[in-house]
């Protein structure tokens, strides 16, 4: 037992030792830690006098990277306040406003550039609103160098990387096969694209594939419709899972009973050289406010607060806002199921249905003429649509198809979407 506390009583001076031996190593690792500091602080006191010494008539500051944010931002502020000048022409339409409704303009007049001094103030909310949209931009404006890929020219490489080209397109060739790549978002720099051929190629590249897709899934439905009619006219009951589709989709386009010929009305595509032709004319281009903060590429209206952006130009007392969409294939939906739900587009309906019972292919240019409910500038507006499809030979794309096969996937990280 004696034996055992010696052993005990040894092991405990080893470790008292051993734990000595570590705070003498320790200290030591200090004392020259010190040493260092000090002498490094003397040696920058000395070269700070021996700088002083050779130019004691200069004062410098060097510019902190802080500053120049903040007065940046201070600037930003300013013009938040101030109140933008609007011209009277209008880029903001609504699907279905209206008549009396004025029209909604957000950009302002190439010719008028104002001293800040000189524009009057808006108020505080209207300040923190635009303060809160500069915020959310500026992430993708200050990312074009980051994100490389997300720009114009990389958009562009990689459709043609697909063989996607227009240019066959428009010689007369055959029709167009367009790759399955579908942009969440317009490329973050298209507003800031000079060349205007350029930055026409780059949205109908982008609007084309998604427009077509949509088109697509609307053409099964169609497909779907008229099997289930054969099988409900050869006196076949109709399966508890076909009508539940039924009651699904007559919910989406609007009609109280799931009435399989009025479904056909509605259910239908809509012309790619009109749908490109809209998207062209509501967001110019893809360069609007409303297209670049929320995919909003038709102009879509909508009086539930918060969910859209509110026009600049908006007259007091109005609540509407323009609908903004997560990606613009949600944009895309919505604004082809507005034509074939809405009481304002019946007559374009109409003229489609009779296209399809004469076996004629939907011609854009003449469904056109049945639209002048779209917007307030009525025939006008008409007369837009059908210049924007001559001039950019938008007719072409009517014949244009999807790709068979996907090509493979691309991540979500990498700005591109496929489907």
């Amino acid at each position: 037992m004696m034996a055992d506390i010696d052993r005990s009583r040894s092991d405990d001076r080893s470790l008292l030792g051993l734990g000595s031996d570590v705070r003498m190593v320790l200290a030591g690792i200090g004392l020259l830690l010190g040493v260092g500091l000090a002498g490094g602080i003397g040696a920058g006191v000395l070269s700070s006098q021996m700088q002083e010494a050779r130019a004691p008539e200069v004062e410098a500051r060097p510019v902190m990277l802080s500053d120049t944010v903040q007065e940046a931002w201070q600037r930003l502020s300013h013009l938040a306040q101030m109140e933008w000048r609007l011209p009277a022409s209008v880029v903001v339409r609504q699907a279905d406003k209206p008549a009396d409704k004025p029209e909604a303009a957000d950009k302002p007049a190439a010719d008028a550039e104002p001293q800040l001094a000189s524009l009057p103030l808006v108020p505080p909310e209207v300040a923190q609103r635009r303060l809160a949209e500069a915020k959310a931009l500026s992430p993708h404006r200050s990312a074009v160098r980051a994100e490389a890929e997300r720009t114009v020219d990389a958009m562009l490489r990689r459709f043609e990387n697909e063989g996607f080209d227009l240019t066959e397109a428009r010689s007369g060739g055959p029709s167009l096969e367009v790759p399955r790549i579908f942009l969440a978002r317009l490329p973050i720099d298209i507003a800031d694209v000079n060349l205007t051929e350029k930055r026409k190629r780059a949205f109908i590249k982008v609007m084309l594939p998604h427009i077509l897709r949509e088109n697509e899934r609307i053409q099964e439905d169609r497909d779907r419709l008229f099997k289930l009619r054969e099988r409900r006219d050869s006196g076949l009951p109709l399966r508890p899972r076909d009508e539940a589709w039924l009651a699904d989709l007559s919910q989406r386009y609007a009609l109280d009973e799931p009435e399989i010929d009025e479904m056909l009305l509605r259910v239908d595509v809509i012309p790619p050289a009109l749908a490109l032709a809209q998207s062209i004319e509501e967001s110019g281009w893809g360069t609007s406010r409303f297209a670049l903060l929320g995919n909003a590429v038709y102009g879509q209206w909508t009086w539930n607060p918060g969910t859209g952006i509110v026009p600049e130009n908006r007259p007091d007392g109005e609540k509407y806002e323009v609908l903004r969409f997560a990606s613009l294939d949600q944009s895309v939906a919505a604004y082809m199921r507005n034509l074939n739900s809405k009481s304002s587009y019946r007559e374009f309906r109409e003229q489609r249905a009779k296209l399809r019972q004469r076996e004629q292919s939907l011609d854009g240019y003449s469904l056109a003429a049945n639209l002048h409910r779209y917007s307030v500038r009525g025939n006008d507006y008409i007369r837009t649509l059908r210049s924007i499809m001559r001039s950019n030979d938008l007719d072409i794309f009517d014949s244009a198809r999807l790709g068979d096969e996907p090509t493979p996937m691309f991540s979500g990280l990498d700005f591109f979407q496929k489907g």
